[in-house]
């Protein structure tokens, strides 16, 4: 083998390993303990602590869906949407993905308890045991609430990220961790619509499969409402943080926005427009979490 042929192999190893680690889910999840982070420490905010959490949050978030790959490889080959992941087409052995998310999750672990403290690590282990024991092992093939029940796990990340400066968890972080909970069954809805024969085939009673078309888009709907009140409830219980009009401005833009793809949904109820309230989903979160970090510096 040429050099130029052995660096292009390590290359598409490196790729395939970055591919295991789920980086979309992986940047949120990272996201969100920063903005607990900042929140709770405000303008006194250390930069090396943000690369500490981001750096544990990597770690333990990468293993969780390495793991996750490796678990769910016999239904990822069945699935349009995941047949090309790296252990599904065995571009990776499922030994060496198992052992690969056992040590990430490990080293975050670690990493939380030297740079902060137990709770940090606690918070981060919590996250990790619910994504891949209750949500991917037990929920996910056996009921179409798995999504809701399941993302307890999304909750996590900011309670660490707040315990990390604080060694507690405060109001705050639970209402930045409540916001992705109350998030993904409406951000997952949408796109388990698009891909309903993917599932069906998988064998995994999603909602998409279990309920008519018109249904599940009524359930998108519906879960979108206690998203859109809960994202501005700081304005009358200041105890869940104390954001100024930059936060409340992004939360109105970015809910009307979401009305607008509810209100198309309900009048013309078809599977695009239900996957737009995933496509919508997308950058809520960032721009709620960009709006409150700019209201816990400046």
């Amino acid at each position: 083998m040429t050099k130029v042929e052995t660096t292009m192999a390590r290359g598409s190893t490196l790729s395939n390993y970055v591919q295991l680690m789920k980086p979309g889910i992986m940047v949120l999840l990272v996201l969100e303990a920063i903005t607990a982070m900042i929140v709770a420490s405000g303008r006194s905010t250390q930069f090396t602590s943000v690369i500490g959490i981001a750096a544990a949050g990597i770690l333990s978030s990468g293993g969780s869906a390495a793991l996750n790959h490796y678990l769910e490889r016999s239904k990822d080959v069945l699935m349009t949407r995941t047949d090309h992941r790296p252990v599904a087409t065995q571009r990776i052995p499922a030994k060496n993905a198992l052992v690969f998310g056992i040590a990430l999750i490990a080293s975050g672990l670690t990493l939380a308890l030297i740079l902060f403290n137990v709770l940090t690590a606690s918070m981060i282990l919590l996250g990790s045991v619910s994504y891949i024991f209750l949500y991917t092992i037990y929920l996910k093939p056996r009921t179409y609430w798995n999504i809701v029940i399941g993302g307890i796990a999304g909750v996590f990340p900011a309670l660490a990220g707040w315990a990390a400066v604080e060694d507690r968890i405060g109001w705050p972080s639970i209402f930045i961790g409540l916001l992705v909970f109350l998030w993904t069954p409406p951000h997952f809805w949408g796109l388990s619509l698009k891909f309903k024969e993917d599932y069906a085939k998988s064998g995994y009673p999603m909602l998409s499969v279990v309920k008519n078309q018109n249904e599940v888009i009524n359930w998108i709907v519906l879960s979108t409402i206690p998203l859109l009140i809960f994202s501005v409830l700081p304005l009358a219980i200041h105890a869940l943080g104390s954001f100024d009009a930059v936060y409340y401005l992004t939360a109105a833009v970015m809910g009307a926005a979401f009305v607008i793809v509810d209100y198309r949904m309900l009048k013309k109820p078809t599977v695009q427009n239900g996957f737009n309230a995933f496509l919508i989903s997308l950058p809520y979160l960032f721009i709620l979490f960009a709006g409150m970090i700019v209201s816990a510096i400046f």
